[in-house]
């Protein structure tokens, strides 16, 4: 039978590996991120060129800072809530009722810094559909609104464990209530987002194998539409609304996890765009200093370069060209669905 000292133990401790991954995936991320935009300020002939971007205004940028603030601060508070639950609430006798008592200040902290780390992860999984949905308003009109409703929610059930009854249940209908839709409006922008990125990626890679040309860069195509559709993210928001929905222990688990999970599924889509990994179109122009289709200025082809067909929703060409300046070989040679290069 669950306990709220063993499912808080469990939580100090994969929360803690978590975190671990995701310090390393974030700082890795923003060194790469660093790194990339120098190598482009140089080639554009400084950061006062014309066409170059600052780079405190990349969306991924601000995403991973955000993200390893919030994340960080959770962390940090659930390691202080083990020592006081053990130490410090009187005399360390009391644990399990520490660990139940929603309206504890480090409790309601905890709970507004899950609720700012899902709404920075809604935002940039609509901003990854935006863009592997080629900049299409439509497609993300639906998790707009989904983000903007939790936001609401989200500040209504911290507002309600900070006026918690003492020693009232969190499984109270009261709370329930607001709890089960704050969850269940995450849970539709994540499945929304996990869903269309998984099938575009899913239906670009098939055009790609049936012109016999692939891209791949070592990774089983299963995970890197994991990783790319944010599908971590989804399955523990469910995670934590089955158990919630089940009066389950196992809620306080999942619920000060998603932090952690959250940060590491968006630093591993924010690594693979840096290292040059990612298949989505629009995110090479953003931050790669080079183009796939293109050798960089300077650099001598070492292979003999021959022709090839893919098929494409749109010219790639059009972005990453006037970002880095980059001089194609010859002419593509363009027609309705193809992109044909020598």
């Amino acid at each position: 039978m669950l306990s709220a000292i063993g499912v808080n133990l469990a939580l100090a401790c994969v929360e803690s590996a978590f975190y671990g991954i995701f310090f390393v995936l974030a700082t890795t991320s923003l060194a790469v991120l660093v790194g990339r935009h120098s190598k482009r300020s140089s080639s554009l002939g400084g950061p006062s060129a014309p066409s170059s971007k600052p780079f405190w205004r990349s969306p991924l940028l601000i995403a991973t800072v955000m993200l390893l603030m919030t994340v960080t601060a959770h962390w940090i508070l659930t390691v202080r809530r083990l020592f006081e639950a053990f130490l410090y609430h009187t005399g360390g006798g009391e644990p399990t009722t520490y660990y139940l008592t929603v309206e504890a200040s480090t409790q309601v902290a905890s709970t507004a810094f899950v609720v700012s780390s899902v709404i920075i992860g809604d935002l940039v999984l609509t901003y990854r559909i935006w863009v592997v949905w080629d900049r299409r308003l439509s497609m993300i009109v639906f998790p707009t609104l989904c983000t903007l409703s939790y936001v609401a929610m989200g500040i209504s059930v911290i507002q309600l464990f900070a006026i918690y009854t003492p020693h009232e249940s969190i499984f109270v209908h009261a709370a329930q209530r607001r709890i089960i839709t704050t969850a269940a409006l995450t849970l539709s922008t994540n499945i929304y987002g996990t869903v269309s990125i998984a099938y575009h990626i899913w239906t670009s890679n098939r055009a790609i194998k049936h012109e016999g040309t692939s891209f791949t860069k070592g990774l089983p195509e299963a995970l890197v539409i994991f990783i790319e559709s944010a599908a971590l993210y989804t399955f523990w928001t469910l995670f934590f609304l089955v158990s919630y929905s089940s009066n389950s222990l196992l809620e306080a688990f999942a619920f000060h996890c998603i932090p952690a999970a959250t940060g590491l599924s968006f630093t591993l889509i924010i690594a693979r765009i840096g290292l040059g990994w990612s298949r989505v179109a629009g995110d090479d122009a953003e931050l790669a200093p080079g183009s796939r289709w293109a050798l960089p200025q300077g650099q001598d082809s070492t292979y003999p370069l021959r022709v090839i067909t893919v098929n494409v929703r749109r010219t790639v060409e059009q972005e990453a060209v006037p970002d880095y300046s980059l001089h194609p070989l010859r002419t593509p040679e363009k027609s309705a669905g193809d992109l044909r290069m020598v």
